[in-house]
Order: structure tokens, then sequence, then C-alpha cells
């Protein structure tokens, strides 16, 4: 019997691309619906789309108060401008969505407390200043992943800000592995040929 000796060895990815080339992967998994919470890992099995916008309001990105620009035109500091509290000017935090008919953000830095009620300014703001727009991240009904996308806990992030909270991903494959050759033995006749410690 002739000798078989290989030495030309594949590369590793020529092998995965020639065992996964046999196959049809669209056809043979199934497609199931998980938790978001729970596809990290997962692989999707159709293009993902944001169901919300994010953020879904106008934001304030600093802390401060919220105006409306237009009112603070002309503010300088040679002709500093009074704001009343809760009429010209709303306090806010990073992150909170704006009080009606304000559109910019002065921070809190920028605003000198008079009184309990009056804060004074000395620069006029403009419109959207330190503000985040609705849809500043992810816009309703875009992409956000398309079909085949190894899904990252970093993505989930995006998935549930978003409003998606199902997805639609490709069932786990599962595999056999067959080893076979005659260089294989089974455990108990290596005890029989080697003795209890191992040795001969």
């Amino acid at each position: 019997m002739s000798r078989r000796i290989y030495l030309k060895m594949k590369t590793l990815q020529a092998a995965r691309e020639i065992f996964l080339g046999r196959w049809d992967l669209e056809r043979i998994l199934p497609r199931e619906t998980v938790s978001t919470l729970e596809a990290a890992g997962r692989v999707t099995a159709s293009p993902v789309f944001a169901r919300f916008s994010v953020p879904t309001f106008q934001a304030a990105a600093m802390d401060g108060i919220a105006v409306r620009a237009e009112q603070t035109f002309g503010t300088t500091p040679e002709n500093p401008r009074r704001l009343r509290v809760g009429r010209d000017a709303h306090w806010v935090n990073t992150g909170q969505p704006l009080p009606p008919g304000t559109d910019a953000v002065i921070m809190v830095e920028h605003v000198h407390e008079l009184d309990e009620g009056t804060l004074e300014i000395q620069a006029a703001a403009y419109p959207w200043q330190h503000v985040r727009k609705v849809g500043e991240d992810i816009v309703a009904t875009e992409l956000l992943f398309p079909q085949n996308h190894h899904i990252s806990p970093y993505d989930l992030g995006a998935l549930l800000g978003a409003g998606v909270l199902d997805v639609e991903v490709k069932a786990r494959p599962r595999v056999l592995v067959i080893p076979t050759g005659d260089e294989l033995v089974e455990v108990d006749s290596l005890r029989e040929t080697t003795g209890p410690r191992g040795a001969r």
C-alpha cells in the first residue's frame, strides 16, 4: 500500500471556504425571532430598520437654561439681558426635553443668577445652540443592520434605543464532529499497553 504524504496543507481560511461552500446555509438554517436582550452573538436573518428616532425629542445637550434664541439677540457684555425663570428661561439638565417654545440652551457657566427668579446673560444664543435634535443619532425607518450581520453587544444599545425589541435571526447550527482514522485508539487500550502511570 502506498503512503500518502501531505506536504501541502490548505490554510484555515481556504479550508473554511471549501467547507462552507458545500452548504446552502440560507436553506439549511431556519429563521427564528429572539428578544433583543438575547441577540448578542447571533446573525440577522433579514435587514433591521429603526422604529423610532434617537433621540425622539429635542434634548438639551448641556446643563443650563432653555430659551427662545430670538429673544436673546442683541445681548452683549455692554448690553446684558435679564430673563425671568419660568417665562423667558427654564432650567434644564443634559438630556432633558426642551420646554415648549424654546430652541436653544445657554450653558449654566454663562448664566448669572441675580435672585431666585431673575437671571442675567451677556451673550446671545443662536437657534439650536447646545441642542440635540430629533434623529441626531438614528432616524426612524433607517437601516440599522443588513442581513447576515453579526450582532455585537454594542449593537444592542442601538437596537433598543431605536425601539427594536425583537430581532429575526438565523437559528444556531448544530454541528456533529466524526473523527476518523486508524491512529485513533481507545483510552482503555492505552492503559493496557502503558500501565496505570503511563510507563512501559
